[in-house]
C-alpha cells in the first residue's frame, strides 16, 4: 500500500512539474520573441498621453574604430569637499547642486511639491521634469506669494494671480551629483499649457528664489537622512560632462551653454592648481603650464615651485580651446603651435579638468 502511494505521488509531481516546463502559455511566448505589438486604442476612445518610464537608451556605437579597450571606471573625486546642498549662480540663473546623484533626489522633490500644495500636473522621471497645474495665490512679493500658496486660503477676484511652475531635475556636471532648477512664469486667465514658453528666466525672481531656498533646506534635511531611490528616475544621466575620443583625439564634452562651460573650466583649473600663463574669453582659450606629473606636485612645495614662471618650461605650455558644437561644448588641448597635442597628455590634462569640474 506504501509503495502504491508513493507511486501516484511520484506520478502526480512529475505531471506537476512536465506542466510547469512545456506548457505554452501567452506570457512564455512574449518573453521568448522578446516584443509585443503596440498597442492601439480605437478613435472612438480617449487617447491618453503615454510617457516611457523606462525607456531602452539608444547606444551610439562607432563602427569606424577596430581596437577598443574598456578601461576601470573613474573614482569620485574625494581631493577636495563640497557643501552637500549649496545653490550656486551665474549670472541670472540659480540653481542647486546637490553631491547626490538625480535618482536620490528626484522623489524628495515630488515630497516638497506634495506638502507644499505644489500640485503637480505631469511628471516625467526619464526627462527630469516635473510641472504643476496652475497655482493661484494672492498678489504680492516672492515670500508673500508662496505662502499663499502652501496655505491654499481663498483669494478675491481683484487680487488673484495664477501661476505655473516647471522645475527640471538634471545630472550635475561632476559624476554622482544633481541639480535642480525652478522657472516661474505669470499665466493669464484661458491660458493653455502647452501655449507657455519655458525659457530660464522666471516671470517673478523673487518667487523663484524663495522656493528654491525652502526646497534647498528640506532636501538638506531629508537627502542626507532618507536614503531613497527612484528606479524610474535612474534614467537620468550622470554626468553632464564626458571624456570622448574623436578619431585619435581625446575631446572633454559639456551638455551646457558656453558661459556655464566657460565658466565650469575656469573653476576646475583653479582647483586643480594649474597654473595660467594666458586667457582670452572672447576667443575661447586658456593656455595653461601642465605636466604628466602635475597630481603629485599639487602639494605646497609643488605650488610655491609651480609659481615660478620662468622655471616653467614651453614644451609644459598648453592651448585648452572650447568649440560649442550643437548644444555642447568641446574642449581640445592644443599645443603652442596649434596643434593638436600628443593624445596622452591631453587625455590626463583633461582628465584633471573633468574631475575639477562641478
Amino acid at each position: 500500500m506504501d509503495r502504491l502511494f508513493q507511486f501516484f505521488l511520484l506520478m502526480f509531481l512529475l505531471c506537476s512539474l512536465s506542466g510547469c516546463v512545456f506548457k505554452d502559455t501567452g506570457v512564455r511566448s512574449r518573453l521568448e520573441q522578446g516584443a509585443t505589438s503596440p498597442v492601439i486604442i480605437p478613435d472612438t476612445m480617449d487617447q491618453p498621453v503615454f510617457v516611457d518610464l523606462m525607456p531602452i537608451p539608444v547606444i551610439e556605437i562607432d563602427r569606424t574604430s577596430i581596437d577598443y579597450k574598456v578601461g576601470p571606471p573613474e573614482s569620485l573625486s574625494t581631493t577636495f569637499t563640497v557643501d552637500k546642498v549649496v545653490i550656486k549662480r551665474l549670472g541670472e540663473q540659480r540653481w542647486i547642486f546637490l553631491d547626490v546623484p538625480p535618482r536620490s533626489v528626484w522623489p524628495h522633490v515630488v515630497r516638497f511639491c506634495e506638502e507644499n500644495n505644489l500640485v503637480i500636473e505631469s511628471a516625467n522621471p526619464a526627462s527630469g521634469v516635473i510641472e504643476t497645474k496652475l497655482l493661484t495665490s494672492n498678489k504680492g512679493q516672492g515670500k508673500t506669494i508662496f505662502e499663499s500658496i502652501k496655505v491654499g486660503a481663498p483669494v478675491s477676484n481683484s487680487k488673484q494671480q495664477q501661476h505655473k511652475l516647471r522645475l527640471l531635475i538634471e545630472p550635475g556636471v561632476r559624476s554622482g551629483s544633481t541639480e535642480v532648477f525652478i522657472t516661474h512664469r505669470l499665466v493669464g486667465v484661458g491660458t493653455i499649457s502647452e501655449q507657455i514658453d519655458w525659457g530660464e528666466v522666471s516671470d517673478d525672481i523673487e518667487l523663484e528664489s524663495s522656493i528654491l531656498k525652502d526646497l534647498a533646506y528640506n532636501l538638506g534635511d531629508h537627502v542626507t537622512n532618507e536614503q531613497t531611490i527612484s528606479l524610474i528616475a535612474s534614467s537620468i544621466e550622470d554626468s553632464r560632462t564626458k571624456l570622448v575620443w574623436d578619431q585619435e583625439y581625446p575631446v572633454l564634452t559639456y551638455r551646457l551653454d558656453f558661459n556655464r562651460a566657460w565658466a565650469t573650466v575656469s573653476a576646475a583649473i583653479e582647483n586643480a592648481k594649474i597654473q595660467v600663463e594666458d586667457l582670452n574669453r572672447s576667443e575661447s582659450y586658456f593656455y595653461v603650464y601642465y605636466t604628466e606629473d602635475h597630481e603629485a606636485k599639487s602639494g605646497f612645495l609643488g605650488e610655491l615651485l609651480m609659481r615660478n614662471k620662468e622655471a616653467a618650461e614651453e614644451s609644459n605650455l598648453f592651448q585648452l580651446r572650447l568649440v560649442t558644437i550643437g548644444d555642447e561644448v568641446h574642449v581640445s588641448v592644443y599645443d603652442t603651435k596649434s596643434r593638436l597635442a600628443e593624445a596622452q597628455i591631453s587625455q590626463k590634462l583633461l582628465k584633471v579638468i573633468k574631475k575639477y569640474s562641478s
